[in-house]
């Protein structure tokens, strides 16, 4: 009995859901983690988290799995999704078989308590005390590289993880190329002045409350999802139909809170519009974080960075933050959100310069990996980096090295899929812009609906069905490059102030 309806495709069906069961209660853990959790919780947690890894991973080495995938492999009657899954299972079961499963349970527990030691070394300033878990961190993440062996170097194991099939030695040049064409631009919007909205109190309760109507004015299913704050923003899917984004909100800034919401909500929505017959499946995914990246950097900053996206916001400002918004109006918070100067902190970086950051932190990962740079000079190699990126220098290292979670969380080799993301999401603004005309006019006529409709035909629909390249490449008529992306942060540049 070929296809779906043979004994082979009943066992690796139930097999996939377990894994994604699995996975989904992982991630509820850390959503709970990073946002209710109270802090003596948190070693508990650490040893939940490695029990649910150590567990995931038992599940995904089964012999009978890996027997009847490798039936299925060969069957030509299985449809175009279930071949999908079994191929991408395929490739995670076959990593899987590489890490031992001792490995992977302190790995998890190892990121639960460096996560926790990051926040409250963050809070004190005090990156000494972050130190030595983070190099805990470091050194096994090198050990996972060095026995999955993928690519030319143990930065490859990790990276191919988020963005499959990429290489360093690709991405190097790539983000040279980045580096040389950003700093003419940051040098010439250096000769112009910020602009900068009244310094206010912003009150919290209001700024989450507008970010409460952007969710469902860009189509997030609230009945299907949670918006809340968190130290850093991230989404997070336990399963389909839960859908949790977080942001957090600044005292004296209302642009911050609202730019990360439109950065979570472009992964919400595509979350969101994965194909719900391969829920349980690995299709029920992105091809990559770069894909992934693409939708986030999409609507964080094609859209909301445009005049009539602020235009839109304006009168729901006035309803819930009435007090700070007196004198300040659309044209003022598009011109602070538009605004290009090197700053500090990675999420709040305007769309020109962010990219310096992840130059910076792409280099310093694979000298880590690399083992070309030690854990304890890190904090040094970040404020030298800053100040030859960007001309400036964090004063305090919670301003600097220790303001992303990702090394924390075990997550070496993820930021480089934010530049991807950005190229993806200009090549998308293009494609986008050729069929239903400006991104500007589209918002300023209530259109965000047909922005999420295009966004769901061309990329959301598809699941992890097709290789990123692949779904792009149909998605935007073109080959990934920098010409897209170059020529929107040219425009950026010039608009700015």
């Amino acid at each position: 009995m070929p296809g779906r309806s043979s004994p082979e495709w009943a066992l690796a069906s139930e097999w996939m859901g377990t894994l994604a069961d699995l996975a989904g209660a992982a991630g509820l853990l850390g959503w709970d983690r990073e946002t209710l959790m109270p802090p003596a919780g948190s070693e508990a947690r650490a040893l939940q988290m490695g029990t649910l890894a150590a567990l995931r991973h038992r599940e995904l080495v089964r012999p009978d799995a890996g027997e009847a995938l490798a039936a299925l492999a060969v069957d030509a009657e299985l449809d175009e999704d279930a071949r999908a899954a079994v191929r991408l299972a395929t490739r995670e079961r076959e990593r899987a078989l590489r890490i031992p499963e001792a490995l992977v349970r302190e790995i998890s527990e190892a990121c639960s308590r460096c996560v926790v030691a990051w926040a409250e070394a963050r809070e004190r300033d005090d990156f000494a005390a972050y130190a030595g878990p983070l190099a805990t961190v470091i050194g096994l993440k090198r050990r996972e590289a060095e026995a999955v062996e993928v690519g030319d170097e143990p930065y490859d194991a990790l990276l191919d993880e988020y963005e499959p099939g990429a290489r360093a030695a690709v991405l190097e040049p790539v983000f040279a190329g980045l580096r040389e064409a950003l700093a003419p631009l940051v040098a010439a919007a250096a000769e112009r002045p910020p602009v900068d909205l009244p310094r206010r109190d912003w009150p919290e309760e209001g700024q989450m409350a507008v970010v409460h109507e952007v969710a469902r004015m860009v189509g997030f299913d609230m009945s299907g999802g949670v918006v809340a704050r968190s130290l850093h923003p991230f989404t997070s899917s336990p399963h389909r139909g839960d859908v949790r984004l977080t942001t957090r909100a600044l005292p004296d800034t209302p642009i911050g809170a609202i730019s990360a919401a439109m950065h979570e909500l472009g992964h919400a929505l595509y979350e969101q519009g994965f194909p719900a017959a391969a829920a349980r499946t690995p299709v029920h995914d992105a091809p990559s974080l770069g894909a992934h990246e693409s939708q986030s950097r999409f609507w964080e900053n094609q859209v909301g960075r445009t005049l009539a996206f602020w235009e839109t916001l304006e009168p729901v400002m006035r309803r819930h933050l009435p007090a700070p918004m007196a004198g300040i109006d659309a044209h003022m918070l598009h011109a602070a959100g538009r605004t290009v100067r090197p700053s500090l902190i990675r999420v709040e970086a305007d769309e020109v310069t962010y990219n310096l950051h992840i130059v910076l932190r792409f280099g310093l990962e694979l000298a880590l990996v690399r083992g070309d740079l030690a854990v304890a000079d890190l904090p040094g190699a970040f404020a030298d980096g800053m100040q030859e990126l960007l001309g400036i220098r964090p004063p305090t290292d919670a301003l600097g090295v220790m303001q992303d979670i990702h090394w924390a969380d075990g997550l070496v080799g993820y930021f480089p899929t934010y530049t991807l993301g950005n190229l993806y999401s200009a090549q998308l603004a293009d494609a986008l812009e050729a069929e239903l005309g400006s991104i500007e006019d589209l918002v300023a006529a209530g259109r965000l609906d047909a922005i999420l409709a295009f966004m769901r035909e061309r990329v959301h629909r598809h699941g992890a069905r097709l290789p990123t390249d692949e779904l792009m490449r149909r998605a935007t008529g073109v080959e990934l490059g920098p010409d897209a992306l170059v020529a929107h942060l040219e425009r950026a540049a010039l608009a700015h102030g």
